[in-house]
């Protein structure tokens, strides 16, 4: 009888154990075209002190990025804050937190 306890309480263990492996985030893409007039995050002169402030800055405000990338060249072909710069930043996060990267200028990939 003890052993069967032993038995049942080693497999319950390692069923928690195994369980708590799984995959709990549904990721998705989400991607911000720079323009030129950059958010406070945007380090014009590096790319991965830009990662690091826009890490910082979803993090502050609740957002866990799972994956950061920043793609293109920057080439400024007009003055006017709407003009895109040809820089774009993508960031991984979990389908939960689309709404909160909308707020932020962000879009579904």
């Amino acid at each position: 009888m003890k052993m069967i306890r032993r038995l049942s309480l080693v497999f319950g263990i390692l069923m928690l154990l195994l369980t708590g492996c799984d995959k709990t985030t549904d990721g998705k893409w989400m991607v911000y075209e720079e323009t030129v007039c950059y958010p406070y995050w945007v380090h014009t002169s590096n790319d991965n002190k830009t990662k690091d402030q826009l890490e910082s800055f979803l993090k502050d405000d609740g957002i866990i990025p799972l994956k950061i990338r920043v793609l293109g060249e920057r080439e400024i072909t007009c003055e006017a804050c709407a003009c895109l710069t040809g820089k774009r930043y993508e960031v991984l996060v979990d389908k939960s937190q689309i709404g909160y990267m909308n707020y932020w200028g962000f879009e579904i990939k």
